[in-house]
């Protein structure tokens, strides 16, 4: 419900309960860095991009070897923001997962905290906000980017801070803030049309300025943006004229609805979110809140829905750009202040198992590997170098992907829909481990290279590390016929 005359004034304060409450959440997010999803080949291909931009200028793919439009293809046509933002970090607390881990924490915290000021700033009372950003930060959208290495930390938090501006009316500066997350990756054009929405449908209540001149500030803010986003990528119109888009038809997958049906449909786990949602349009329809469907929260799930249709993009990491939105609507359609106490409650139960049994699971297995497994590894690449002669930074090294933050320089992907027999015999060093590393993947549903699968190619056995019971071999090619 929105904030009675007694809570007004706290409602553009910045320390109240919801804040506390974020500080939890980011004890969560510390507890479970290494066991969620620690294995996901998005962490080092992502950081794969930033490295190769940072610290050597390269705009490419060197870990994967895609070529732009697929996988990105680098920071060539988007990412270079969040590349940045990560090398600046990275280069001087290392290019660790932990520390990439932590920076995507930190972005998600900062987001929660804006959006709780947004919260507050529309009128809600702090009740409402903390049952919000309970909902909204327990719920596995937010989990995953604090997880990950991906770059979704970046847009999440430009939506936020673009939502954030614009309560605050500033329009021309939230649409740019909003447009540039689309420099970030191109899925996150739904924030600045979301944006737009959200400003346009609270004009329309308010009537602070006339919609033409509403609308011309929106247009302004985003030809900034574009104006920005061509600086960075100068030759976007040739790369996308010679661009091999068949190739991005055959590689990707696409769905009806697009992220949002593979969010809560191809995961069967988020099937009680999607109920959940489903149980508060509902209530809005057959209650007394049918207005809450004219309501900028409603509306901005139906664009972003819309455009997730139109570009069919099946990757439900990008749920987290609507995420937002469907927290807000579902507290907008079912908090009521008497129950607070009991919706609070509904929440931690609905959400905390999850993450108590996830961390378990993988505490009962193994975990992602440590900044000390990380320095092990590089001792042993950096011994090897030596006998080949060469230093580690020229060494051609081919491995498996969870290996990357060992060697970030000349680091290919040991995958078998990226390498062929000549890359393999003519590398410097070979990296691979007997059996798959994740436990949810065999050899059959993996695209890792075993040790065993490589005795075609002529080499020498170097070094054997255990790590964590997973046997990890060193192998240097000899490059006879």
């Amino acid at each position: 419900m929105y904030a009675n005359n007694n809570d007004k004034k706290g409602s553009v304060a910045w320390f109240k309960t919801e804040y506390p409450l974020i500080a939890l959440l980011g004890l969560l997010y510390i507890a479970l860095i290494g066991r969620y999803r620690a294995f996901d080949l998005d962490n080092s291909w992502f950081l794969s991009f930033s490295h190769s931009f940072w610290t050597r200028r390269i705009e490419t793919d060197t870990f994967m070897l895609r070529v732009f439009p697929t996988g990105m293809g680098g920071v060539i046509a988007f990412g270079k923001l969040a590349a940045v933002v990560q090398g600046v970090i990275l280069s001087l607390f290392g290019w660790s997962l932990t520390a990439a881990t932590l920076i995507s924490i930190t972005f998600t915290l900062l987001s929660l905290a804006l959006l709780a000021n947004v919260c507050r700033r529309l009128g809600y009372s702090a009740n409402f906000t903390l049952c919000f950003i309970a909902l909204l930060g327990f719920t596995e959208p937010f989990i995953a980017v604090s997880q990950k290495a991906r770059y979704e930390f970046l847009p999440i938090f430009l939506l936020s801070l673009a939502l954030w501006l614009a309560v605050r009316e500033h329009i021309g500066f939230s649409i740019f803030v909003a447009t540039m997350a689309t420099e970030v990756e191109p899925a996150a054009i739904v924030i600045p049309f979301a944006v737009a929405t959200f400003l346009i449908s609270q004009n329309i209540h308010s009537k602070r300025l006339r919609t033409p001149r509403l609308i011309l500030r929106i247009l302004m803010g985003a030809a900034a943006a574009a104006t920005v986003y061509l600086l960075l990528h100068p030759h976007i119109f040739s790369l996308f004229r010679s661009a091999d888009w068949s190739a991005l038809k055959n590689g990707e997958i696409h769905l009806p609805g697009g992220f949002v049906t593979a969010y809560y449909l191809v995961n069967k786990r988020h099937i009680p979110e999607l109920a959940l949602l489903l149980v508060s349009v509902a209530v809005c329809i057959f209650g007394n809140k049918k207005h809450l469907l004219l309501q900028w929260p409603a509306l901005c799930i139906l664009v972003i829905l819309l455009l997730s249709t139109l570009l069919r993009w099946a990757n439900p990491a990008y749920f987290v750009f609507m995420a937002p939105f469907t927290s807000f609507f579902i507290m907008q359609a079912l908090y009521a202040d008497r129950y607070r106490n009991w919706i609070l409650a509904a929440i931690l139960l609905f959400t905390l198992p999850q993450y108590a049994y996830r961390y378990r699971f993988w505490s009962s297995r193994d975990a992602g590997f440590s900044q000390y497994d990380e320095n092990q590894i590089n001792a042993a690449i950096t011994r090897e170098a030596a006998l080949i002669g060469k230093s580690p930074q020229q060494l051609n090294l081919i491995g498996n992907y969870t290996l990357w933050f060992a060697h970030p320089d000349l680091f290919v992907n040991l995958n078998k829909d990226v390498v062929n027999n000549s890359m393999l015999s003519n590398a410097d060093l070979l990296l691979c481990f007997d059996n798959p590393l994740d436990p949810l993947f065999t050899s059959s549903t993996t695209q890792e290279i075993p040790c065993s699968s490589l005795n075609h190619i002529h080499y020498k056995p170097a070094e054997t590390i255990t790590l964590h019971g997973h046997v990890l071999r060193l192998l240097i090619p000899t490059n006879q016929p």
